[in-house]
C-alpha cells in the first residue's frame, strides 16, 4: 500500500560505508533505500488482521518550496558520539527527480539558502549560520555578521541545509 507521509524536514543518515568523499545524493540514496520489515517492525494487515513482512521505500511526492536536510551527526552506536565527516552538497542546482514518486513534467531542482553549522561534541557545542543575502553569503555567529566566500560553505560541520526551490523558467 501507499502511505503519504507530510514532512517539514528530512533527516538524512550519513551512510557508514565510506568515511571519505560523501555527497548528498550518497545520504538521499541510503534513506530511499528499500528495507524490509520483519520482526517487531511488521505491520498488522488491515484485511487479515495478521502481522505481515513487507518492504518500505521513501520516494517525495510533492517537492516543496523550502526544502530542509537534517544531516544525522549525531549516533548512538554504543554511545553517543559526532560524526564529523565531510559531506559534498550543492549550492546551486540540487536535482532530486530522482526521489520523485512519478515522472514530473518540470524537474526538481533547488538552490542552497542556508545552513545550519554545528561545532563541538555531543555535549557542547555551538552553532553558527551562513546565508545567501541576495547574491553574497554571510556568516551569523552570536554577536558578529561577516561576509564569507562560497568555498567556505561546504564544511564538515554542515548540519542543517536549508534549500529554495528553483522557479520553473
Amino acid at each position: 500500500s501507499v502511505t503519504f507521509d507530510p514532512f517539514w524536514d528530512l533527516s538524512l543518515p550519513l551512510p557508514r560505508s565510506k568515511s571519505s568523499g560523501l555527497n548528498l545524493l550518497s545520504c538521499f540514496a541510503e534513506f530511499t533505500q528499500e528495507e524490509i520489515l520483519d520482526g517487531d517492525e511488521k505491520p498488522t494487515c488491515e484485511n487479515c488482521k495478521k502481522r505481515q513482512k513487507c518492504t518500505k521505500q521513501f520516494s517525495i511526492e510533492r517537492f516543496p518550496p523550502i526544502l530542509v536536510l537534517h544531516l544525522k551527526r549525531f549516533s548512538e552506536v554504543r554511545y553517543r558520539t559526532k560524526l564529523s565527516t565531510k559531506v559534498d552538497f550543492p549550492i546551486e542546482n540540487l536535482d532530486l527527480s530522482d526521489l520523485s514518486s512519478h515522472s514530473h513534467s518540470c524537474t526538481p531542482k533547488y538552490d542552497l539558502v542556508g545552513v545550519s553549522n554545528h561545532s563541538g561534541n555531543t555535549f557542547s557545542g555551538h552553532y553558527i549560520a551562513y546565508c545567501k543575502v541576495g547574491s553574497r553569503w554571510h556568516r551569523f555567529s552570536d554577536s558578529s555578521v561577516s561576509s564569507i566566500s562560497r568555498s567556505d560553505i561546504v564544511s564538515s560541520e554542515a548540519y542543517v541545509l536549508f534549500y529554495e526551490r528553483q522557479r520553473p523558467s
